[in-house]
């Protein structure tokens, strides 16, 4: 019968740890990749979020980070625990006709005129309009703000232009002043979001590359799954005595 030789089970054993070493350190490096990854994407698809007050003149400034060149995107959120929908100065989203076949959008009440000019430097300024409320919840309506300006009270040419204003590269300082404001809204104060560069519904078509990153608990498990079938591996792979 023949015997147990260790020096001939070093050559088998040490093939495995290399191995198992090598397959840890490749999990390692994907997870190393994957933070960066999904790091990047989270901070894409950030939003900002900046409390402003709805007065001719006011002005205010704010950081914006921007992985590529992109539009800037805003909205005003009206969060006064109120009933929106009895507030006819917001406006309402019903229309008249259909816009494909004319090519122009017309609201039945567009509420209550506010235009905001934002600018940031090396850059003409850009004149944003409210359009009226499209979204409400409880005690929360978002009005979307437009630089394709309407052509009269209510009545936008449409799709709407593409001359939002561009951001760029990196950091930005973006300065924006409340140009007009129609009553009862002046003075009230309201949140000025400004949508983020990458999301599920949309987003700038040079961070398609990221929008993986935004399924990041996905990653997250099957990187968890990976590590624990290399420790399973590993505790299945150790040599038993023999005597």
């Amino acid at each position: 019968m023949s015997e147990y030789n260790q020096e001939d089970a070093q050559p088998g054993l040490m093939t495995v740890a290399r191995f198992r070493w090598k397959s840890w350190l490749a999990w390692l490096v994907t997870s190393l990749l994957l933070i960066l990854y999904v790091r990047a994407g989270l901070l894409a698809s950030k939003a900002y979020e900046f409390a402003i007050k709805l007065e001719p003149g006011y002005s205010k400034e704010f950081e914006v980070y921007r992985f590529v060149e992109g539009p800037l995107s805003m909205e005003l959120q009206f969060r006064d625990g109120a009933n929106h929908r009895r507030r006819p100065e917001l406006g309402d989203p019903a229309t008249q006709g259909d816009w494909r076949e004319s090519g122009i959008l017309k609201f039945d009440n567009p509420g209550s005129a506010i235009r905001i000019v934002a600018s940031v430097l090396d850059a003409a300024p850009v004149t944003y309009e409210a359009m009226p409320a499209s979204a409400h919840g409880v005690a929360l309506a978002t009005r979307t703000l437009t630089s394709s300006l309407s052509l009269s009270p209510g009545v936008y040419k449409w799709p709407a232009e593409r001359n939002k204003l561009q951001l760029h590269q990196g950091a930005n300082v973006v300065s924006i002043n409340v140009a007009t404001v129609e009553r009862p809204l002046v003075g009230e104060d309201v949140e000025l979001w400004v949508k983020p560069a990458l999301g599920f519904e949309a987003g700038d078509a040079g961070l398609s590359w990221l929008w993986p990153s935004l399924l990041w608990p996905i990653f997250f498990i099957v990187q968890l799954g990976w590590a624990f079938a290399l420790w399973r591996a590993g505790t299945g792979t150790r040599p038993s005595s023999v005597e």
